[in-house]
């Protein structure tokens, strides 16, 4: 799909995040105080704004709803914790230069302070939670045992790979850890390979194909190992066999191809990262991701205690999985990729209602209309704008429209629709990619056609997590 231009400049997913007031770029300048906003939030944190906000909040109840669905039980977790966790785990060895650590001051320290840090993985409370659990219920607890949190993270980037959403020091993950018998760990990956292109493919309206993702194998540099990655070489083969056996299934069942990318492996195991390409240009972006451990149950005592209870032949793995990965990195890739596009279900602005008005008493009669329609957008819960125009300045709000917050559905309602008893709707075709019209009958007043439109827009997304994510928040400021 070719770049969309602004001027004589390409617009990439800040541009388009700017526009439908999703983040605020930190370039521009804030007014009355005269320093740009990156200057108040430091590189790399991105102030979103209300499009955000109405995002991650479809979008992490769609993501809740979805693994409940699946079996995962959904866990919150601290944003902090003390460094004592992170020594357990091997984050504070091998990941000490990626954390943002701090002294607290303590009067239970005899030194004073207690170091702690923000939260740059939710793993290791997970497994606590599995371990409180197994305590509790013993061997009530069944596997796999899955658990999901939306959880916010923060690691330290360098300054210079920082780049808009796609790489940014704090970021919220669609995380997960499965907890699996050894023999279960190929059909657990796969399985997680299926909840991605359900949710590709009904939510984001992507086909997951070898033209559109590619799968990489990130396994570890042999000769790092002991020092870079945790383990020996004879766990490490093990694990990146069972890594190559997951992804043979996938290309079998899937066709997705895949390459091996030496030295990207996490320190505690090999990861399938799932990569796509974003328009315009050569770099290849990583997004969801499915990660083997074999490592951390034994650092903490989980592999022992899960044999005390079901025998000394119960080996278990650990799986941890993204399917977006970041959020913010998804989102802006996503952006890129459909060019500002958002699905209906996630887009801000989901209808534009556009009377055109005639300067005759005829529009006494259009506004009734609209105001109807309005109305019955309201009790169905979409997010609409009304954006009055006239019959010569039609096609320049709907450019308007469509190179800032593109509007899935845009309305037209005009002498000739009131007259004849339709709505000329604009609707955007996620298959062609690409805008088409219809004319939708109205006849009474009937908006039965208008709401089918919506219905059937919503319908993929109400298979996948058994209902319609609505959120009404009203917009008539973008007017």
């Amino acid at each position: 799909m070719a770049r969309e231009r602004v001027g004589q400049s390409v617009k990439d997913h800040m541009d388009y995040a700017y526009d439908m007031d999703i983040a605020v770029k930190p370039t521009v300048t804030v007014p009355v105080l005269g320093e740009p906003y990156g200057y108040y939030t430091g590189s790399g944190n991105i102030l979103f704004s209300t499009g955000w906000g109405i995002i991650r909040s479809v979008l992490g109840d769609i993501l809740t709803r979805f693994h409940a669905r699946r079996g995962y039980k959904v866990v919150e977790t601290p944003i902090l914790a003390r460094t004592t966790l992170y020594k357990v785990s091997g984050h504070l060895d091998y990941y000490r230069d990626n954390m943002y650590i701090f002294n607290v001051k303590s009067e239970a320290s005899e030194e004073g302070v207690e170091e702690f840090a923000l939260k740059p993985m939710n793993c290791p409370y997970h497994i606590l939670i599995l371990m409180n659990l197994l305590e509790k219920y013993r061997g009530k607890v069944k596997f796999p045992f899955k658990i999901f949190e939306l959880g916010k993270v923060h690691r330290y980037e360098l300054s210079g790979t920082l780049r808009g959403l796609l790489r940014v020091r704090g970021f919220t993950q669609d995380d997960a850890h499965i907890f699996t018998p050894k023999e279960g760990a190929v059909n657990s990956i796969v399985e997680v390979f299926r909840e991605l292109r359900d949710l590709y493919e009904k939510l984001f309206h992507i086909k997951v194909r070898s033209s559109t993702i590619r799968l990489r194998l990130s396994f570890s540099e042999p000769s790092e190992v002991g020092r870079e990655y945790m383990g020996t070489l004879e766990q490490w083969r093990e694990a990146e066999e069972t890594i190559a056996k997951a992804a043979e299934t996938i290309k079998r069942e899937f066709g997705i191809e895949y390459f091996i990318g030496r030295g990207e492996a996490a320190f505690y195991g090999p990861k399938i990262d799932v990569v796509a390409l974003v328009a315009g240009e050569e770099r290849e972006w990583q997004i969801g991701t499915m990660q083997f451990d074999f490592n951390l149950p034994k650092r903490f005592g989980l592999e022992g205690m899960v044999r005390d209870i079901y025998g000394p032949d119960f080996e278990i793995y650990m799986i941890h999985r993204a399917l977006l990965g970041s959020l913010e990195r998804f989102l802006g890739v996503y952006l890129e990729m459909f060019r500002g596009r958002l699905p209906f279900v996630l887009a801000p602005l989901q209808a534009a209602l556009l009377p055109i008005k005639t300067g005759t008493p005829r529009d006494d009669d259009i506004l009734a209309l609209t105001r109807h329609i309005a109305s019955h957008l309201d009790s169905l819960g979409i997010r609409y704008s009304v954006v009055e125009t006239t019959r010569t300045g039609i096609g320049g709000t709907i450019r308007r429209l469509e190179t800032t917050f593109k509007p899935p559905l845009t309305v037209v309602i005009g002498s000739e629709e009131v007259e004849k008893g339709f709505v000329s709707v604009r609707l955007y075709d996620y298959e062609a990619m690409k805008p088409r019209s219809l004319r939708v009958p109205t006849p009474d007043g009937d908006l039965s056609g208008l709401e089918s439109i919506i219905d059937t827009l919503e319908k993929p997304v109400e298979d996948l997590v058994g209902y319609k994510p609505r959120l009404p928040v009203e917009l008539d400021y973008i007017s």
